[in-house]
């Protein structure tokens, strides 16, 4: 809905701008379109208000990205894990170059077309005309994210650092979870030294993955002050 209202908002723009400057117009929209597309990927970093929150409480742990990045490279099985991620996320720059070129080309592969029904004096053909070259970047948008979701049985998140107090774990990118643990499932992996942190929306499950030295410690805070039951892999 939001998209359309943007969309509605450039067209009566365009249609009231004198036609030298409707170029500016469309590069406007592209970086709203970029924008949008950039908050709907980042939107699940964590307010500000809950990591405060969090952070009043005692600290317990701290893990540095040195450590994580240290446990990754030797956990074999991650590669195969990541692969279905990479797959989508190549997806997706594919389909914001494919965007790039169509704002490129459509002036001399499409509006010539339209400039034959007469877009200079008629209005509703330039709604046509505006409405065409709007929309299928939305259209190509949305396209992209239902194949990802097609790729994509889960999502894996791996924590760069995290900071664990009494109160709830706050780790980067994007998590922040308060205790006592809701809403999410835990799973540890001893061998790989992992603890995660699994959600599910409907069939896709969404896993943010903590890797530390020393993650039967990390499982006792879990334990003892998120009050949750871990799960522990094989």
């Amino acid at each position: 809905m939001i998209g359309q209202g943007i969309i509605t908002l450039f067209i009566v723009i365009n249609l009231f701008v004198p036609p030298e400057y409707r170029s500016y117009i469309t590069t406007a929209y592209f970086i709203v379109f970029i924008a949008i597309f950039s908050y709907s990927t980042f939107r699940q970093r964590p307010r500000g208000a809950l990591t405060r929150d969090i952070a009043s409480g005692r600290r317990l742990l701290t893990i540095k990205q040195e450590e994580v990045s240290g446990l990754q490279t030797r956990d074999l099985e991650l590669v195969n894990e990541l692969k279905p991620i990479l797959k989508a996320s190549g997806l997706s720059i594919l389909s914001m170059v494919v965007i790039m070129l169509w704002f490129f080309l459509y002036p001399t592969l499409v509006r010539p077309h339209i400039d034959g029904l007469g877009a200079g004096s008629s209005v509703v053909a330039q709604v046509i005309d505006l409405l065409i070259l709007y929309e299928v970047p939305v259209a190509i948008s949305l396209t992209t994210q239902l194949l990802s979701r097609k790729m994509l049985k889960r999502y894996l998140n791996i924590l760069r650092s995290a900071e664990v107090y009494t109160t709830g774990i706050v780790g980067t990118p994007g998590f922040a979870l308060k205790f006592p643990v809701e809403n999410y499932s835990v799973r540890a992996n001893y061998t790989r030294k992992f603890v995660e942190f699994v959600r599910r929306e409907g069939e896709f499950e969404i896993l943010h993955r903590i890797y530390c030295n020393e993650p039967e410690r990390l499982v006792d805070i879990i334990s003892r002050y998120g009050k949750a039951k871990i799960e522990r892999y094989p």
